[in-house]
């Protein structure tokens, strides 16, 4: 199967992955003959496809100059005054092996972006084997696509993670196409009716269950030119929906904080996952992200910075409310952590800085993807330790604080609320309710005894 590469979440289609293999195996030979491409002297482009090929995935796909100088082994900055030079002359020059000559050519950015449209176009044939030799896919992978109207008084759009989820389905579907013989496979060319009936087919042959079909229908509407699809089929999202159980209480809290105090775990691996139950912030982090420097993060957990700490209360007994930016909902929140626990701040006020990253600053750790990983580890190790029947997982803890909310008889509304410095809420409450609150058994065994009490009163 042919795919195309993928560089810091851009996907390039294969036939231009095939250019730039072509380029790089080039610059390779060149530099193994010559000793640096200075000797070489002539340009590393053979003819105008290839040059256009840089500046169509720099213009319309959003890969960074830098990204496709490491991935071609050219230095950054020749390659620029390449770019710049057709930018602003609108010159270009490439070497003509069969003349054996350099040529330059008057070629615009606009003359690049047709060149390399027309010969992805020119291969757009009925059946297709990589989704991002499409245009639907191509302009959903470069462009940003909303993901609701307005959240929050902004705009919100997919995540590059989402859209990879939604460019994998569209590979299993055009797969499962061109194993049957099915056409045509290209996205471009679908339809609405064949898609539906192509996706009933994989459930009947059991390549895919139910809850699949209804996941698949509803990473296909993603795309805007599918958004109407499926409309009445799908249901609600939150009728199907099958919630994760994987949540902790205000006991386990407890438990939690006896472990550091009997020295089981240590100051660092209590003060992090008390952080995220009291902020019930997002984790911060993407696949894009991983290399990123935690001083760098702005973002929920990962991103929390001393400088949006506020102090108060006096040297006994000290309180702190953190302000909490959210990318997602492009919104800050609020929290005050005396909520869950008095003593996260009482810990937090001793290691406190002027400004940096709070995250990096109480574990030592450098990078996002380095934080994830340490993290993930621990909370292996804590639900081993609090004996838990499942492994936490770190979006588990934002669940898990709004379930504690719950048990601490905080309503739904209040949880959610800006406007409460209670953490990290949920603009929709419904998707708060279905799809992360939790109760405790100490909830319903007080709700029992409420009804219990109401009946004694009535009778």
């Amino acid at each position: 199967m042919v795919v195309g590469v993928e560089v810091k979440g851009k996907v390039i289609p294969s036939q231009l992955e095939k250019t730039l293999w072509t380029i790089r195996d080039r610059v390779r030979d060149l530099q193994k003959t010559y000793g640096t491409l200075a000797k070489w002297g002539r340009p590393i482009f053979f003819d105008l496809k290839e040059l256009a090929t840089v500046v169509y995935l720099n213009e319309k796909l959003g890969v960074s100059l830098d990204e496709l100088a490491k991935l071609l082994f050219l230095d950054k900055t020749g390659l620029y005054k390449i770019v710049k030079r057709i930018k602003e002359q609108g010159i270009a020059s490439y070497y003509d092996q069969g003349e054996n000559k350099v040529k330059t050519v008057n070629v615009s950015v606009e003359d690049c972006i047709s060149l390399v449209e027309k010969e992805l176009e020119a291969r757009a044939t009925a059946k297709a084997v990589d989704p991002m030799s499409s245009k639907i896919m191509q302009e959903f992978m470069s462009n940003h696509v909303r993901k609701r109207a307005v959240i929050a008084g902004h705009s919100v759009y997919l995540s590059d993670d989402r859209k990879r989820r939604v460019l994998g389905v569209v590979r299993k579907i055009m797969n499962y196409m061109n194993e049957k013989g099915i056409t045509p496979s290209n996205p471009d060319m679908w339809t609405e009716e064949q898609v539906l009936s192509v996706i009933e087919r994989m459930v009947e042959e059991g390549v895919i269950d139910v809850d699949a079909r209804r996941r698949y229908m509803m990473f296909l509407r993603c795309v805007p030119q599918w958004s109407k699809w499926f409309e009445g089929l799908i249901g609600a999202a939150t009728k199907f929906v099958r919630p994760v159980e994987r949540v902790i209480f205000y006991r386990d809290y407890l438990k939690l904080k006896q472990l550091y105090l009997e020295g089981k775990i240590t100051e660092e691996e209590f003060l992090i996952p008390a952080l995220h139950l009291a902020t019930g912030a997002r984790e911060g982090w993407s696949r894009a992200s991983a290399s990123r420097r935690l001083e760098d993060a702005q973002s929920s957990l990962a991103g929390l910075k001393w400088e949006n700490v506020s102090w108060r209360g006096d040297l006994v007994e000290e309180s702190v409310t953190i302000k909490i930016y959210e990318s997602k909902t492009n919104k800050w929140w609020y929290c005050d952590v005396a909520w869950l626990d008095i003593d996260i701040a009482n810990l937090l006020r001793k290691h406190a800085k002027e400004k940096g990253s709070i995250i990096a600053t109480l574990t030592g750790i450098k990078t996002i993807g380095k934080f994830r990983e340490w993290y993930s580890a621990l909370l292996r190790k804590i639900s081993q330790l609090l004996g838990l029947p499942f492994t936490l997982k770190p979006h588990d803890m934002r669940r898990s604080s709004l379930s504690i909310k719950a048990e601490l008889g905080i309503p739904l509304e209040l949880a959610c609320s800006d406007r409460m410095p209670l953490g990290v809420g949920w603009e929709d409450l419904k998707t708060a309710y279905v799809f992360y609150l939790r109760f405790s058994r100490t909830t319903k065994e007080m709700l029992l005894k409420t009804i219990q009490a109401a009946k004694s009163s009535l009778s």
